[in-house]
């Protein structure tokens, strides 16, 4: 045994290993952004602030009976064709724009197409004759028929 203990310097490690270690922690975070910023519920129609309702079904039977409630007080002679097919109007567009933030309420039947809502578009058409009619053309409108169409926009809404 020699009377001086050698010394043995530590080896060198590659200046590569750290490099890949920041590199896999960059990685797993770049992941985990990916699966939360891919996995959040977005704003429906690009609407900056606009947060869908927490339970749409509970929003669909709402408006079905809001619908259900207008037919029944046509048919009940509380209201007339015309007063009917606004209401109808007044409740699809609202149903419209609380499921999606979009002002449907102030829309025309052109802007309704362009936003790619074809079944609103064909109700609100449907109502449109009866709506801006006079009092005695509006009468000659079916509003049970209209309110089918109402309820078709209501409970097929995905």
């Amino acid at each position: 045994m020699p009377a001086e203990p050698s010394f043995y310097a530590p080896v060198g490690y590659s200046i590569w290993w750290p490099l890949i270690g920041v590199a896999l922690l960059l990685l797993v975070a770049g992941w985990y952004g990916y699966v939360v910023l891919s996995t959040r519920t977005a704003n429906a129609a690009g609407i900056p602030g606009f947060v869908p309702p927490r339970n749409p079904g509970s929003v669909q039977s709402r408006y079905l009976g809001i619908v259900d409630d207008i037919e029944r007080r046509h048919d009940g002679g509380a209201l007339d064709g015309r007063s009917a097919h606004q209401e109808l109007s007044v409740a699809v567009r609202a149903f419209v724009h609380e499921m999606t933030g979009i002002a449907a309420q102030r829309m025309t039947l052109a802007e309704l197409r362009a936003r790619e809502l074809p079944a609103v578009a064909a109700a609100v058409r449907q109502f449109y004759p009866a709506e801006f009619a006079t009092a005695d053309a509006a009468g000659t409108v079916d509003v049970h028929s209209s309110a089918a169409a109402a309820r078709m926009v209501v409970a097929g809404w995905r």
